[in-house]
């Protein structure tokens, strides 16, 4: 539910639920009056009525105040009665029930169900919703049976679905942390790992749409589905089989004889490492014989033979000081999409790399690691305006790896609805399992649960079964060592399953791989290692290449940077990453945690309204709840600045 200027600006505050929901009883009450009582009834049906009146006088003022200056322009108040008036407004649901199948063309991008950021407000509220729900469902059915669509045509029947939405951050938790236990009717995400109703997702089939347009908006356990022969619900049948994604990877180049043997050698671990990745399907192309001026046909040569993406690699000679070393430049181009790069990395290789190549392992492994996420959220992000009716189950987890990066309560939550999709679907496929372990803790980190060991336990339980299902995939180190470095006790393990990324004497110009130093800083920080800790941090920079895990690790390093004592470094990346994550607690947090270093309270201020208005119930004991791993003495140092921030004890 949103309510927009004719600038596109949003005024409804995000965390004011029965703000919202009260507009959005008028929005389709057909510009007609709503009586206050029903009011009440709707949005405080467990209060007293004297305390619900009160209530709704408060929403009344808080909705005029957003909609200032024209607010009893736009709402005409009575004294019984509440109407949107026509004049100065404009409602998108209004206009597809007062026009044809094209009024859709005219709305915005897709969410699955109507009205998805109001549930678990009030009981009677739900009901009010799936009732809204249940008759716009029926409208669009009644539009695409008059347009006479072709049942087996899935551009005629999915296309017109695909431009409506409500947005809006969905809080899923109640103040306590625990999901509502008002979010009874119509709650379309049941708390991670709940079993999943089958009413609640689409079936697979030739022509979707209108039977999960219907599903979704029945209540849980209304309607009938497929069942097999001993009745339980048959298992969902997918469209198409989805190919994996191809990478072509090409001899690494060089224009020095010296460097020939080290790029051979190069290229050859780095092939090893993709087939490891278990992310793609590898291909050596055969390079045009004639040469550079047919590299045009050449990518269109790769492109009808269906390749996906294509790597290519520069190795040369570089010297800082008498220092000479080599220097690897890697490339992913994406082949299908206008042959763009859409990956890069610079990388020093480790001294002595020319003699003993082996040397140089641990930084291909970051480098193919890197290069399979930037892949798979890169197609992803091609998917974006697919239903996801058509999508396999790795391809909904990626999109929900790429919604996630978002990081707002919204995007959590349409991430959580599509990853429980996936796993529903394919529960044995690697790519799931990985995205939940990252959305758990991406969950467990932002503050945005209550019970932070609970949501780790999950991410852990998700990062083992990764493992298990695909044992040469080189993210399942670098996921494991993430969760374990937050469990206390832990650290040695995580130490360990990061030796694979490890290069001994490592120099600043390996700091592009942001994810590993911010761990490898975490767990210098846990052993006690200070200046090792400060050594890390002190080249610090947050990687271009974003990773899935970006999220829970960009706005630690504000944290990192200020427990190693470097304020100057712990303020300009709070600053980024509050501008990075404008709707993400933990970088609202971390970044006041940084300024308690200035003397700029006006900048403190304003972050700490941006916080309070982002999650009122943000307290500083939820906060130290989520750093059972740090150390006594930096535990102690976060504690003291919390309480200069201003938040809540």
């Amino acid at each position: 539910m949103v309510a927009t200027t004719a600038t596109g600006k949003n005024v409804l505050p995000a965390g004011a639920r029965r703000t919202r929901g009260l507009l959005a009883i008028l929005a389709l009450s057909n510009r007609k009056p709503v009586m206050r009582q029903r009011l009440t009834e709707l949005l405080w049906s467990k209060r007293p009525t004297d305390l619900a009146r009160a209530s709704l006088r408060q929403e009344i003022h808080r909705l005029l105040d957003v909609l200032q200056p024209f607010g009893t322009e736009i709402i005409d108040i009575g004294r019984h009665t509440l109407t949107l008036k026509p004049d100065l407004t404009s409602v998108d649901v209004e206009e597809i029930y007062a026009g044809c199948l094209d009024a859709l063309d005219r709305t915005v991008e897709p969410e699955e169900i109507l009205f998805l950021d109001l549930n678990g407000i009030d009981p009677a509220f739900d009901l009010w919703l799936q009732t809204q729900r249940a008759r716009f469902s029926r409208h669009i059915q009644r539009l695409m049976k008059s347009e006479q669509a072709p049942p087996n045509d899935p551009g005629s029947i999915l296309s017109p679905i695909s431009s409506f939405s409500w947005k809006g951050p969905p809080p899923i938790e109640s103040a306590s942390g625990a999901p509502s236990s008002n979010a009874q009717t119509g709650q379309f995400h049941p708390p991670p790992n709940s079993p999943l109703p089958s009413s609640h997702f689409p079936w697979k089939e030739a022509a979707p749409a209108l039977e999960t347009l219907r599903r979704l908006s029945d209540p849980p356990g209304s309607g009938s589905h497929p069942q097999n022969a001993e009745g339980e619900p048959a298992p969902p049948a997918p469209s198409h089989t989805v190919r994996s994604l191809s990478l072509a990877l090409i001899p690494i180049e060089t224009k020095e004889p010296s460097l020939t043997a080290l790029a051979d050698e190069l290229g050859s671990q780095l092939n090893v490492l993709f087939v490891g990745s278990d992310a793609f399907t590898l291909v050596i192309p055969r390079p045009s014989p004639e040469g550079t001026h047919a590299a045009a046909d050449w990518i269109e040569d790769l492109r009808s033979k269906n390749i996906d993406f294509l790597c290519s690699g520069v190795l040369h000679s570089g010297a800082e000081g008498p220092q000479e070393y080599s220097v690897l430049l890697l490339r992913l181009i994406d082949v299908q999409n206008g042959a763009e790069m859409i990956w890069t990395v610079r990388a020093a290789l480790p001294p002595g790399a020319r003699q003993k190549p082996g040397l140089a392992v641990p930084l291909l492994a970051r480098a193919v690691l890197s290069a399979q996420w930037a892949s798979i959220l890169r197609h992803a992000r091609t998917l974006l305006k697919r239903s996801i009716q058509t999508l396999a189950p790795d391809q909904l987890a990626a999109r929900a790896l790429v919604t996630l990066l978002q990081a707002n309560q919204h995007a959590l939550h349409e991430a959580e609805t599509l990853l429980k999709f996936a796993e529903w679907l394919g529960p044995t496929l690697p790519l799931v399992a990985i995205a939940r372990a990252v959305m758990e803790m991406t969950r467990a980190g932002a503050f945005l649960q209550g019970d932070y060991p609970a949501g780790v336990a999950r991410a852990l339980a998700a990062a083992q079964h990764a493992a298990t299902l695909s044992q040469h995939n080189i993210s399942r180190n670098f996921l494991l060592a993430f969760v374990y470095c937050h469990i206390p006790g832990y650290a040695d393990t995580a130490d360990a399953l990061l030796s694979a990324f490890r290069i001994a004497n490592e120099g600043p110009d390996q700091a592009w791989f942001a994810p590993y130093r911010t761990l490898q800083a975490l767990l210098a920080l846990v052993n006690g290692q200070q200046e090792a800790a400060r050594e890390l941090l002190g080249h610090y920079r947050i990687s271009g290449n974003a990773q899935p895990l970006s999220v829970a690790m960009d706005p630690c390093a504000a944290l990192y940077l200020f427990l190693v004592d470097l304020p100057k470094e712990a303020s300009k990346i709070g600053r980024m990453v509050a501008a990075l994550y404008p709707q993400l607690p933990s970088a609202l947090v971390y970044h006041l945690v940084a300024l308690t270093t200035e003397e700029n309270s006006t900048e403190r201020a304003d972050i700490l309204a941006r916080l309070s208005a982002l999650d009122p119930t943000l307290t500083i004991r939820r906060v130290m709840a989520a750093h059972p791993y740090l150390p006594a003495g930096a535990r102690a140092k976060l504690a003291a600045a919390l309480r200069l921030t201003g938040l809540p004890e």
